[in-house]
């Protein structure tokens, strides 16, 4: 956990530690530089890769608009001889269907002559046949549309006078017509960002078009810090409309029309496909640089939570889930609300004032409203008038937030029991008194259930013990440890005891975890201690200019824009990545195992000066001085100023997806 002298969070705090491969030696990049320098592209359920390649409108079905057009003009020439014809052709055509029956025609014709007013509805006698039921239907709606209509109350067919009510229902049905000829209810199509959160720019199409915010719905959100591509779908609204949204937007285009019967849902995603470029490396040789990404290819990566799961600052979101977890709501609204360093001279200010004068309607006024927990808290305080429901106050920040925090503390755990897990056993192979999932497929579901609240995807996930007797059926990449709950296996080996000894230091036991609260409940969960990406192909080039694009975004790709080209002997060397990952796994993590290098903000914002003096000692190939084996984190540390901000910070990478087919390399083999 992290002490009261602790300004940030480190991966040590936090249980990362292990390699798959230590030996390779580690080397200093800068991600991020650009927002161009981490593309993210989802990956859908059809496993194909989302992109913005179009802006045109979707093509009509040729066979349903030519299906549209005939029974349209069949309605328009039935209407015509409907108009052609008297009403007393009408009525006596009527009357042959219901037999002659002139006590029933005189009913018919008393309502229609007086407009309803003398009598208002006729019943017609019982009719067994059903054919027949249909025929008078019909012909009612054909004959007698606009003044009379005909229902069925009770079994019994019940002609009334046309009322403005039935103009809605026959609009509204030839609305739903016209959706399915066109594909469905749905418009679908790419969101196009950069720099941009999810919901920042699906609210600013939602304020754009003046419709509810229940319109647009998408399978999961996306990083701000980079250029994304996901779909997105939109109830009943046009292309022509969203099309038109493009000559407005910034940072944004919208594109790739098609019209689906359903919406998305979240966690409606197989992962997402990243490039990252990784600038101004500085590495003993481009034969670790390839020995670094061969390993990511055939081995994976350890299959930590990321930095971004524990937040920034002094106070891990993990506390505050070990204190609500053991019920201590006081404990828990404190450490949300404790004042901590490097958040900014207005939130500092803030929680400097809510520390010293517990005045709620004050500090409410001083803290940005962004900061949603802080606000719910103080405004439940100021709403009760005295600070004595520390439990009201935490049950009034929104569910997603609150679970937030005991799940970080379940993957504190996980992280921690992972560590331990590999310096036991290594990352070879499974050993006796693992656990496997029963079935794979289920995990990665859950996995995407996880990382996606609110998805409805999936069944529980079971485990087994691996025995003497199966324990050579698994690779290490079937071995999954579980995140605490009520309803997991925990390892039969010395790992299940380490549970015990971790938790125990918070008070708590991996084998007691209902609450009465069923929010804090936790029923755990199974996940991959390893990992490995999907189609890993990487490229190696040197470059001059420091802000030099090396990599295109779709948008520049559709504009035909040229590809960067290497600079032969260039200064500087980039290493460019692109790899798939499932949507809960993190390409931090993948970096890490790359890199050798910490993740931690404290840790990033050191990068810019040990770079600047790294790169006066590079070589006169361009190749910078570091000592052969050794990672370049390890330099970095004797630097460390926790309080300086960067503009690169690691852990704001966006968690992701992975599995793994067969690895392209570019100017980088084996």
């Amino acid at each position: 956990m992290a002490t009261e002298s602790a300004l940030t969070m480190s991966e040590e705090m936090v249980g990362i530690s292990a390699f798959v491969d230590p030996s390779i030696p580690g080397f200093s990049a800068i991600i991020k530089q650009r927002y161009s320098d981490f593309i993210v592209n989802e990956v859908d359920l059809l496993n194909e890769t989302v992109r913005l390649t179009s802006f045109e409108l979707p093509v009509p079905n040729a066979e349903a608009a030519k299906l549209r057009e005939e029974r349209d003009q069949a309605k328009e020439d039935a209407d015509q001889a409907n108009r052609d014809m008297s009403d007393e052709d009408k009525l006596e055509e009527l009357s042959k269907l219901l037999g002659d029956d002139t006590e029933t025609m005189a009913q018919i014709k008393k309502m229609l002559d007086s407009f309803g007013n003398d009598l208002e509805f006729v019943n017609l006698k019982p009719e067994e046949d059903k054919a027949k039921r249909t025929e008078i239907h019909k012909l009612i709606k054909e004959r007698f549309s606009g003044r009379m209509v005909s229902e069925t109350v009770g079994g019994i067919i019940r002609l009334r006078m046309h009322k403005k009510k039935d103009n809605y229902d026959t609009r509204g049905r030839g609305k739903t017509d016209a959706w399915k000829d066109l594909g469905g209810e749905f418009c679908r199509f790419c969101l196009f960002k950069e720099n941009r959160e999810t919901m920042e720019a699906v609210n600013f199409l939602v304020s754009s078009l003046r419709v509810p915010g229940k319109v647009f719905s998408f399978a999961g959100t996306k990083d701000r810090r980079g250029v994304t591509s996901q779909w997105v779908t939109a109830h009943k609204v046009k292309a022509e409309r969203l099309v038109g949204l493009n000559k407005s937007l910034r940072n944004m285009r919208l594109g790739n029309f098609s019209y689906v019967p359903r919406g998305l849902k979240l966690g409606d995603l197989n992962g997402n496909r990243f490039t990252i470029t990784l600038r101004n490396v500085l590495v003993d040789s481009e034969a670790t640089l390839n020995r670094s990404m061969i390993s990511l290819r055939d081995k994976g990566f350890i299959n930590y939570f990321g930095m971004q799961r524990f937040g920034t600052g002094s106070v891990g979101t993990h506390e505050v889930g070990a204190a609500i977890l053991r019920s201590e709501w006081e404990a828990a609204v404190n450490l949300i609300m404790k004042p901590r360093l490097g958040e900014g001279p207005d939130l500092e200010r803030a929680r400097k004032h809510w520390a010293e004068h517990k005045d709620a309607k004050e500090a409410l006024k001083l803290f940005p409203k962004r900061w949603v927990a802080e606000h719910q808290i103080l405004w439940s305080f100021q709403k009760a008038g005295h600070l004595r429901s520390p439990l009201d106050a935490l049950t009034n920040i929104p569910r997603n937030l609150r679970l937030m925090y005991v799940h970080a503390y379940q993957s504190f755990v996980w992280n921690n029991m992972l560590t331990e897990r590999i310096r036991l056993f290594g990352t070879d192979k499974p050993v006796v008194g693992d656990l496997v999932a029963e079935d794979k497929a289920a995990l990665e579901v859950s996995d995407e259930i996880e990382d996606n609240k609110g998805s409805s995807r999936g069944e529980p996930v079971r485990a087994k013990v691996l025995t003497e007797q199966d324990v050579d059926q698994y690779t290490i990449y079937d071995v999954v440890l579980p995140l605490p709950g009520h309803d997991v296996l925990y390892p039969t080996h010395v790992i299940g005891e380490k549970y015990k000894e971790l938790m125990a230091k918070e008070g708590l036991d991996p084998h007691e975890m209902r609450r009465p609260n069923k929010d804090y409940s936790l029923t755990g969960s199974y996940r991959a201690i390893l990992s490995k990406p999907e189609n890993v192909e990487w490229e190696i080039l040197r470059y001059d200019e420091p802000n030099l694009p090396l990599t295109l975004t779709d948008l520049e790709k559709l504009e035909n824009k040229p590809k960067p080209e290497e600079v032969p002997g260039g200064k500087q060397l980039a290493l460019i990545l692109n790899l798939t990952l499932k949507s809960s796994q993190y390409a931090t993590m993948a970096i890490r195992e790359v890199c050798k290098q910490d993740t931690s903000a404290a840790f990033q914002s050191t990068l810019n000066n040990v770079e600047a003096s790294a790169s006066e000692a590079t070589t006169s190939e361009g190749s910078p001085a570091v000592t052969p084996g050794a990672s370049v984190s390890t330099v970095a540390h004797m630097e460390e100023d926790p309080s300086s901000s960067s503009k690169r910070n690691i852990d704001q990478v966006e968690g992701a997806d992975a599995t793994a087919p067969e690895a392209k390399v570019s100017k980088g083999s084996e």
